[in-house]
């Protein structure tokens, strides 16, 4: 087992990535970034909200460099993700995106999520060779029925087989990376598949990952999926341990809060106008971490009706406990 191989498996264990997070969370930089190189796309999933009201376009190669060469005078990020709303491999920089990531010694791991479609050979070729740690397939489904209804096309064949390509190159080039992870998400048009598809990915793939459903922001309440009253029932909520390690730049250089924005809710800075060490301690985030360690969710527009909070690990006693101590000893805080 490889270094990137234990890295995929310990994170799976709440414990482990709890004490990980309590050891690595910094003031001063998010341990991870969450970078977006598009957030055009070739699909209409189900499960996640298309109609952005923010603009269309694609990270430039200097904007992307300009936010990895400040993350490295920080040190080495846990991860560095290159995706958030939309499809990667859209955009035709992404392999050398990857590359000058993995030259500059950015993260541990550099991944991405990708829905498979655009993994031509000669595009796993490119990603081989870039260093890319892991790709996270987002194939969702076991059978062409319900591919269709999550996908809302018939392309099921077309990614198992980029997919076993990618594993076959990987193969004959004698390379441990990238991981190759087949994920599905587990909603009600895939509960029956997941034990098909885990039985199935199993043999094929370096892991499978299984996603918990939420309504991003709640925009996908009132159709066709969970309850999400039903689902979180008998949880208390805690802070969102991601507004600590792991903030999102959008493709055109504004700083939000979460992966879940994808509307562009919770901006709190702009990397063309400032650098992310700044905007990581700007008043703007400060504001929103202390609502959600008074407990007060619903005064933040983009959090009130969120549940990606119930992905995280709960650090909410450690948090106000460091934001209790900072504030008398240094009159700041996390």
């Amino acid at each position: 087992m490889n270094n990137i191989e234990i890295f995929e498996y310990f994170k799976r264990i709440k414990f482990i990535r709890k004490m990980i997070l309590q050891r690595k969370i910094s003031f001063d930089f998010p341990l991870r970034l969450n970078i977006e190189p598009t957030n055009y796309c070739n699909l209409s999933c189900s499960m996640c909200p298309r109609e952005l009201n923010r603009p269309f376009g694609y990270m430039t190669i200097n904007l992307f460099k300009k936010i990895i060469n400040e993350s490295i005078q920080y040190g080495k990020r846990l991860i560095v993700t290159i995706n958030k709303d939309g499809e990667p491999l859209l955009h035709p920089e992404l392999p050398a995106m990857i590359e000058y990531a993995k030259d500059k010694k950015t993260a541990y791991k550099i991944n991405f999520y990708t829905n498979g479609i655009l993994l031509t050979e000669t595009k796993s070729l490119e990603l081989i060779k870039s260093g890319l740690d892991a790709i996270h397939i987002s194939i969702d489904a076991f059978t062409n029925e319900t591919y269709k209804k999550v996908k809302n096309c018939q392309k099921l064949d077309v990614v198992e087989e980029n997919v076993k390509k990618l594993i076959e190159l990987k193969k004959k080039l004698h390379s441990k990376v990238p991981l190759v992870i087949a994920k599905i998400i587990h909603t009600p048009d895939t509960q029956n598949e997941i034990k098909p598809f885990v039985n199935k990915w199993r043999g094929i793939a370096d892991f499978v990952e299984i996603g918990e459903f939420h309504t991003w922001d709640g925009t996908l309440y009132g159709s066709n999926q969970f309850n999400p009253n039903n689902q979180f029932k008998g949880i208390t909520r805690y802070p969102c341990t991601f507004l600590w390690y792991n903030p999102v730049i959008l493709w055109d250089g504004r700083v939000t809060t979460c992966c879940v924005d994808y509307q562009g809710k919770g901006i709190i800075g702009d990397i063309n106008e400032d650098l992310l060490a700044r905007i990581w301690k700007g008043s703007t985030l400060q504001k929103i971490r202390m609502a959600h360690l008074e407990g007060r969710y619903d005064s933040v527009l983009l959090c009130n009706k969120c549940q990606f909070w119930k992905c995280e690990v709960n650090l909410g006693k450690w948090l106000r406990r460091v934001n209790r101590r900072g504030r008398e000893n240094e009159g700041k805080y996390l």
